[in-house]
């Protein structure tokens, strides 16, 4: 834990020796922005997950479908709120040709966003967030608790917007419903992307992160690396696609990722 805690705190501080940038999907690093009062931003997101796993001689290969509506807007200057609604399609099968599928919407999460300084032009906020409870437990869709969590974030911008960096350290408390000791209760985040904008309106963007691991039987850390594109049409509308790899094992395989910003 303390190798996590330490890489983390490393890429989030890395900025501050290195204005504040809309970094948005495709990227699950976020950026230090807020939406101004009176805005919203609707974002649609969606992703295909496939991941092939291998466990005392059986194979399990799963493929995840989900989506999520997020609505985001500003109440006051620097603080925004945001709500974001899941969805999640999984089907697992293992070599014995045996099949289990789960869908239905997921638990909800409110985020609030605070802008709370600027230094050396580097902006940073905080971002609170409850993930509350309101998918089906029986179905596998929640954990069956509210759990609370806290981001820290840091962003760089150069040339007026045409390139920036993002870092983010996270940190979620996991109350269960059903707690056997097999599942960790504090999980550790960090993460850092960058964004260029290779042209008019045309983002390209990479992203790094890492977690703890909740199962308590592995020590092995969720790795991710992304890259992708994010096209800013007009005022009121942008599109996003990318990949997502993961690097270890806890990670799933093969991700895509796409989707839209819509901004009133």
């Amino acid at each position: 834990m303390s190798a996590l805690h330490a890489t983390t705190l490393t890429l989030c501080f890395a900025l501050v020796t290195a204005g504040s940038a809309f970094a948005g999907p495709p990227l699950a690093t976020d950026d230090a922005g807020t939406v101004d009062v009176g805005k919203v931003e609707i974002e649609l997101n969606s992703s295909y997950g496939y991941d092939k796993h291998t466990a005392g001689g059986s194979t399990t290969k799963t493929n995840t479908v989900d989506g999520e509506v997020k609505i985001t807007t500003g109440l006051y200057k620097d603080l925004g709120i945001s709500l974001a609604i899941p969805y999640l399609f999984n089907e697992r099968s293992n070599v014995d040709g045996d099949v289990s599928n789960v869908d239905g919407f997921g638990d909800m999460t409110l985020e609030m966003k605070y802008k709370f300084a600027e230094l050396g032009g580097v902006a940073l906020a905080i971002k609170p967030s409850v993930i509350m409870p309101t998918g089906k437990y029986s179905a596998g869709l929640s954990e069956g608790r509210w759990q609370l969590g806290s981001t820290l974030i840091a962003t760089k911008e150069f040339e007026d917007g045409k390139y920036a960096l993002h870092a983010n350290l996270g940190y979620e408390y996991h109350h269960y419903r059903e707690d056997d000791g097999s599942q960790r209760r504090n999980l550790w985040s960090g993460s850092i992307a960058g964004e260029a904008e290779v042209a008019k309106g045309l983002f390209a963007v990479a992203d790094f992160g890492l977690a703890t691991n909740p199962d308590k039987t592995s020590t092995e850390l969720p790795v991710y690396a992304l890259t992708g594109l994010r096209y800013e049409i007009n005022d009121h509308l942008d599109v996003d696609a990318g990949v997502k790899f993961g690097l270890t094992k806890p990670e799933t395989d093969l991700t895509a990722v796409y989707g839209l910003v819509l901004k009133f």
